[in-house]
């Protein structure tokens, strides 16, 4: 993938996801299938086999082996197989969320693609189900979101150039802007002017797209920034304030307030290991 939209790394970073069910059909209950309706949740499909169709907002797709499908929620979802040779899948259907708001109305994410290792998506698939076994294992629903962050990740990973983009270009454009002047003063009344917005719409707007007010994303970034730095660089500490709009001792008081360590402290650990 090329370098990620910033707005689309914030929605990734924050994401929730829950696993409602998952199974592996092989194949599929004889008359699968359904008219054209809406889902509160998300699907996704691996097609192991089979004769069927899906179709999405009405667009029809005609699954093939090895395919990946991402069926998203609040779509018009119909589906079909063939009697004759009924589709083989796994399957899973999951709510998707950023700060209450479903994923699939952020970002636009391919409804389907080719799998290049299918054998590596399906043992995905084998250790979700896995995981789901046993009314006694307790770690079993934090492992279940651990693969289907996996399953998640890997349909970004391998999104074909150009299908995975935000829905609205001006989040991406804010983030750009704070990463861009980081190291100047950032203040709400100055993003809301540049980005033609009252300033207290501009805060209400900006914690819905992205769960924090505008002052709170620009301290942590600016901390995740002086940690890189502290990591990677022999850059002293003041020189590292300046990249990130700070004072030597401000950020010192906020590094510490943030991980509890000096930012030499930080950085001698970190190198250290």
């Amino acid at each position: 993938m090329t370098a990620m939209d910033p707005a689309l790394r914030e929605h990734l970073r924050r994401l929730d996801l829950d696993l409602l069910m998952a199974g592996h059909a092989d194949p599929v209950p004889a008359g699968w299938g359904r008219q054209a309706r809406t889902d509160g949740y998300n699907r996704i499909y691996l097609i192991l086999d089979g004769v069927g169709s899906i179709t999405l907002d009405g667009v029809e797709y005609l699954p093939r082996p090895g395919q990946l499908y991402f069926l998203p929620a609040g779509s018009a979802l119909a589906f079909s197989s063939s009697k004759e040779r009924p589709l083989r899948k796994y399957w899973a259907n999951f709510t998707a969320t950023v700060a209450g708001r479903e994923l699939a109305s952020l970002v636009a994410l391919p409804r389907v693609m080719e799998v290049e290792d299918p054998a590596a998506v399906r043992e995905m698939f084998v250790r979700l189900l896995a995981a789901g076994r046993g009314t006694t294992q307790v770690t079993g629903p934090l492992r279940q979101r651990a693969v289907l962050m996996e399953l998640t990740a890997y349909l970004v990973d391998h999104a074909p150039l150009g299908s995975l983009r935000p829905l609205s270009e001006g989040p991406g454009r804010i983030l750009e802007y704070i990463d861009a002047h980081l190291a100047e003063a950032l203040t709400v009344g100055r993003l809301a002017e540049v980005f033609h917005y009252n300033p207290t719409y501009f805060i209400t707007y900006f914690a819905q797209l992205f769960g924090v007010s505008p002052n709170q994303y620009i301290r942590q970034l600016r901390v995740e920034r002086v940690k890189q730095a502290l990591i990677h660089t022999e850059q002293r500490i003041e020189e590292i304030a300046g990249t990130v709009g700070w004072e030597a001792s401000y950020l010192s008081r906020v590094f510490r307030q943030v991980t509890s360590l000096t930012p030499t402290q930080y950085r001698a650990l970190h190198q250290a290991s």
